[in-house]
C-alpha cells in the first residue's frame, strides 16, 4: 500500500516526539527519583500480579496485535521491519506501556475505588477515559474519523487491560507488559496509517485500513 513520504515524515516526527515526552517520567524512574504514579510497578518491587492475570495479559496482547495486523495492511507491512520508524516505535512503546498503564490503570481505577465504585464502573471508567485521551489522533491527523476508530479500539483494549489489572490484584506489571507487546507490534503501521489517510470507517469494518 502506497504512503507519501509527508505522511512518513509527520508520522515519524510524532513517534519522535510522543516518545520524549513519555520518556521524561520513565528516565526520573531509572535515575531512582520515580514520581509517585511510577513506584512500585511489580517488577522490582511491589505486587507482581497472578499467574492467571499474567496468561490472560498475553492472550489481550496476542488477541490484539494478531487482529491489527490481519487487518491493517499497513501494519502487516511494517510490524516486523527494522527501519528506523520501527526502532522509535518500540522505544516509545516501553515508555507507553509504563506510563499510560500506570496513569489509566492505577490512578484511575484506585481513584474510582476509593471513591466507592464497585470493579464494573472501575473497568468501565478506565477504558472510557483511555479510549477518550487517544481521540488525540483525530486532531493530530487532522483526520476526526482516525480519532474515532481509535477511540473505540483502544477503548476494547482499555476494558480488557482493566479486567487484567483487577485479576492481577492490581499489579501493573502484567498490564505494562501486554500493553507494551501491543504497541511495539502495531508501531510504526498504525501511524502510517492514520497520518497517511487510509485509515477510516468502511461500515462494519470500522477498523480497516482502506485506500481512498
Amino acid at each position: 500500500m502506497p504512503l507519501d513520504r509527508r505522511a512518513k515524515r509527520r508520522a515519524l516526527i510524532f513517534l519522535a516526539v510522543a516518545g520524549a515526552i513519555l520518556w521524561f517520567p520513565v528516565a526520573r524512574l531509572l535515575l531512582g527519583q520515580p514520581p509517585g504514579f511510577l513506584r512500585d510497578l511489580g517488577f522490582v518491587s511491589g505486587p507482581g500480579g497472578t499467574p492467571v492475570a499474567w496468561a490472560l495479559a498475553l492472550v489481550v496482547a496476542f488477541v490484539y496485535a494478531a487482529f491489527t495486523v490481519r487487518n491493517n495492511p499497513l501494519v502487516r507491512e511494517n510490524w516486523r521491519a527494522l527501519t528506523a520508524a520501527k526502532l522509535l516505535g518500540v522505544t516509545a512503546a516501553v515508555a507507553a506501556a509504563i506510563v499510560e498503564e500506570a496513569f489509566f490503570r492505577r490512578m484511575i481505577m484506585d481513584a474510582v475505588f476509593a471513591a466507592g465504585g464497585d470493579s464494573l464502573v472501575q473497568v468501565a471508567g478506565s477504558a472510557l477515559i483511555f479510549g477518550a485521551a487517544h481521540g488525540v489522533w483525530g486532531i493530530v491527523t487532522g483526520r476526526m474519523v482516525v480519532g474515532i476508530g481509535i477511540m473505540v479500539a483502544t477503548g476494547t483494549l482499555g476494558i480488557a487491560l482493566a479486567v487484567v489489572y483487577l485479576v492481577g490484584e492490581r499489579s501493573l506489571a502484567p498490564v505494562v507488559i501486554s500493553h507494551f507487546i501491543i504497541t511495539a507490534t502495531i508501531q510504526p503501521g498504525i501511524t502510517y496509517a492514520a497520518f497517511s489517510g487510509q485509515m477510516r470507517l468502511p461500515g462494519k469494518n470500522w477498523w480497516r485500513i482502506t485506500s481512498r
